[in-house]
């Protein structure tokens, strides 16, 4: 067979698995889009089959009566005409794609499909600003504008500052009262952009025309009236109302923006920037959105949705650096001093959106890697080859490739499909992913950093995430052998790095084996639950490694991810509800190791992140709920000596509506109800900060009328799920006083068939005799344990300290207008 080699400088930026049909039949290949050509992939190796560079590539065209179809047009080396049929339900990605890189080789020379025309767009800062719009095969692309007038060709001086490719955009409307006005609306939440041009009519005539005759994509054109006032008020879509942009954290950071150097602060006038210029922004966190902000004018400049957020990338090289990945895969830089403390409060942000699938890493995202769109998931045949690559690596591939290669195609919240479907011939999904943590861990070896670089093992970890997030793999901790004590090497040896990266990913890999991070419905998910707990905390000595590296960040004021994930760890250990899952033994003994480092726990209430702040304070809850009288007591006094109470006392009192402000204030009002419980120093702290008539609140029997009783953040019933385990696993008595029949019956036979040697003992085996099987039979006849029968044994919470006072209505007084 003839070796198809790659071609010369290429490099893959977009990748579809696809269907190809020729005289032979159909089968499935990966259709790449690159810098220097088109090349085909087979899945089963990653081979390459064809390649064809974009000066032999004709035209790539639709088929009009057969959906997903597109036949690929070049020119073979006899210099003959050929083509290709190749089905897929990313067509239109597809075709836009290959125009762009095919227009972007080509760019400077004419083409009767372009169209150029001089234009002003409505910015952010109500000003008009001056662009060049250019209608390409496509995309709708706002060039910087360069001089000169309307023409066909393109100015090579001009750089496009934003580009709306013809499958984005949702339709195109006219503005009534705005003379050449017209909006584009664009996907998928209806952003609106604002532009005002002489050849309006034309402009929007080419981009109807080219979107249906080069791309298959039927553009309507609306005929809804629109107002400049309904612009205004709509512009933001479906993100558009305020609970979408008021924020809950605001951060000032530096952006690194292509549009600055295009134009100055002062709207309207062009300057010469260099392209790494920067423009101050307010990073503003809201319970939905990634909100850019002016911080001169407090205008709105950008909405971002949390959900389509793909990962954050930690710049090694700048402590101040990081930058976002969207899954249209745009990649936007940032730079603010207090970089670790800002991504902690957006990853909880974040993850508390919706968004499961966020993670922290060092390396940018390889797009041209993954076989589907980032925001679409990957077929359930592509997550099966990358979990056989893991095992069995394609033929000259490094195993560092097929890492990222796994990871970039495989959500961080885990497979998609982890279960094994019905059917004679279905694959088994549970051998493939123990067979590849099976291969990871024998692959372990020398994690020094001559042998396994940073970046390398950190994906490593990921990968191992995203392996233990399935069903499967959370239960590979027990299931398989050999599994916690090479887990926990290789998060020692990480450890010993001293990395924050490292060290961040190789903890979050461990909250995911102490907290089910698949849908946990299914009850046998909390026995399974319980058994990681025991594996993972009974190791003394690990768990004091572990919380040594969290206080030594604690005290130097370093490594803000490492702290929130240390506290995620802990919160599944000892807080409610994870903690009912905990065996006592574990809980009291990882509870002691805490307490043990009670003050710098203190420390956590004055770091900049809400996230932080949260999780220090659901673990000083347990400290003082379940801990030993002498605990609880000298943290209610330094909960006054460093200054905890007052700052959860303005929490309590202060905070705003939305959820998460409500776990907030709901937890800095029990912590503040613990602190205060038989603290004769608390009581007259707080006699000197509030009027006395408010305190005698908390004496009186008075109930909070109920339509002002705010109800619990719903959390997790671990209760119901082990009575529902239970039921599920109870059988008929009926059933169960027969089967006791019959097993008297059979052992009364036994007794009588059964040799004279084994009355008396002679059949006792040697120490270590296995059977045939490989192993032990069961002592006296006793059949071996199966956990997941037993029924479920939740630990009984402790509450130790209990406040007896009615801060119910001491709070919804304090709320009220008491004014005469």
């Amino acid at each position: 067979m003839k070796v198809i080699h790659p071609l010369p400088n290429n490099q893959d930026l977009a990748c579809y698995y696809v269907t190809k049909h020729s005289w032979k039949g159909k089968y499935k290949r990966i259709f790449s889009i690159g810098t220097q050509g088109i090349t085909t992939y087979n899945p089963n190796n990653l081979e390459v089959t064809n390649r064809w560079s974009y000066a032999d590539i004709l035209e790539i065209k639709y088929l009009p009566n057969q959906p997903d179809f597109f036949t690929l047009f070049f020119v073979k080396e006899n210099s003959r005409k050929d083509g290709m049929k190749f089905s897929s339900e990313h067509r239109s990605r597809i075709i836009i794609d290959l125009l762009k890189q095919k227009y972007n080789n080509a760019l400077g020379s004419s083409a009767e499909y372009l169209v150029k025309v001089d234009a002003f767009k409505h910015s952010w800062s109500e000003c008009r600003l001056p662009v060049t719009l250019v209608v390409t095969n496509h995309s709708l692309d706002q060039m910087s504008p360069v001089g000169g007038g309307d023409g066909i060709a393109v100015a090579s001086q001009s750089r496009v500052l934003s580009s709306y490719p013809f499958n984005t955009i949702e339709t195109i409307q006219t503005v009534t009262d705005v003379q050449n006005g017209f909006v584009v609306v664009s996907k998928p939440f209806g952003r609106m952009h604002l532009f005002t041009s002489q050849r309006r009519d034309v402009l929007v005539q080419k981009i109807v025309e080219n979107s249906s005759k080069y791309c298959g994509i039927p553009l309507e054109l609306s005929t809804q009236p629109l107002s400049f006032s309904d612009y205004q008020e709509n512009k933001f879509g479906a993100y558009g109302e305020d609970h979408h942009i008021t924020s809950l954290s605001e951060f000032s950071v530096l952006k690194f923006s292509t549009r600055a150097t295009a134009y100055a602060t002062t709207p309207g006038t062009p300057t010469d920037l260099s392209p790494h210029a920067t423009v101050r922004r307010l990073l503003c966190l809201t319970e939905s959105c990634l909100v850019e902000r002016d911080p001169a004018t407090y205008n709105i400049v950008t909405v971002k949705p949390l959900q389509d957020i793909f990962a954050v990338i930690r710049d090694v090289n700048d402590s101040q650096a990081f930058s976002l990945e969207f899954t249209n895969m745009k990649v936007y830089k940032y730079s603010v001093p207090q970089r670790d403390a800002l991504l902690a409060t957006l990853l909880d942000g974040v993850r508390s959106s919706g968004n499961r699938d966020v993670h922290v890493k060092m390396k940018h995202s390889d797009f041209g890697k993954r076989w589907a769109p980032p925001c679409e998931p990957v077929e359930e045949e592509v997550e099966s080859f990358h979990l056989k690559f893991l095992y069995q690596a394609p033929k000259d591939r490094k195993y560092e490739e097929v890492i990222d290669r796994f990871n970039v195609n495989i959500p961080y919240s885990g497979l998609n499909h982890s279960v094994t479907a019905d059917g004679i011939f279905a694959e088994n999904k549970e051998k493939l992913i123990l067979s590849a943590l099976q291969s990871l861990l024998a692959r372990e070896g020398d994690q020094s950093e001559l042998s396994v670089s940073a970046p390398d093992l950190e994906a490593q970890f990921h990968t191992m995430r995203r392996l233990v997030a399935s069903r499967v793999g959370f239960a590979a901790l027990t299931a398989m052998p050999s599994f916690r004590d090479t887990v926990g090497l290789k998060v020692v040896k990480a450890l010993n790095r001293e990395n924050e990266a490292i060290s961040h990913a190789s903890v979050d890999m461990l909250c995911g084996l102490m907290h089910p991070m698949h849908a946990h419905d299914d009850p046998s998910d909390l026995r399974q639950e319980q058994l990681n707990k025991s594996c993972l905390l009974s190791n003394h000595k690990f768990l004091d490694a572990l919380l040594d590296m969290w206080i030594r960040h604690v005290t130097l004021g370093t490594g803000a991810l490492v702290v929130s994930a240390m506290l995620d760890f802990l919160t599944f250990a000892l807080c409610v509800p994870y903690s009912e899952t905990t065996e006592s033994k574990h809980f009291d003994a990882l509870l002691t190791l805490v307490a043990q480092r009670g003050r710098p726990l203190f420390q956590h209430f004055q770091h900049p992140s809400l996230s932080i702040i949260k999780g220090a304070g659901l673990i000083m809850r347990a400290l003082i709920e379940e801990g030993e009288a002498d605990v609880s007591g000298r943290l209610q006094h330094l909960a006054l000596c460093e200054a905890a109470l007052p700052r959860h006392l303005l929490s309590a009192l202060y905070s705003g509506g939305d959820r998460t402000d409500t776990m907030h204030r709901q937890l800095s009002r029990h912590l503040i109800g613990l602190w205060v419980t038989d603290n004769e120093a608390a009581h007259s702290l707080l006699s000197r900060m509030l009027p006395l008539g408010l305190l005698q609140f908390l004496e009186s029997e008075e109930e909070v009328p109920p339509d002002a009783v705010e109800e619990d953040v719903q959390l997790r019933d671990n209760l119901k799920l082990a009575q529902d385990h239970a039921s599920r696993n109870q059988r008929n008595p009926h059933l169960v006083k027969i089967e006791r029949h019959m097993k008297t019956l059979e052992k009364n036979i036994e007794h009588a068939l059964q040799h004279w040697s084994t009355s008396l003992g002679l059949d006792q085996r040697p120490p270590g005799y296995k059977t045939s099987t490989g192993t032990a039979p069961p002592a006296g006849g006793t059949q071996p344990i199966n956990h997941k029968e037993r029924p479920i044994v939740l630990r009984k919470r402790r509450e130790r300290v209990k406040s007896s006072a009615n801060w119910k209505l001491f709070y919804y007084k304090f709320s009220q207008n008491h004014s005469l």
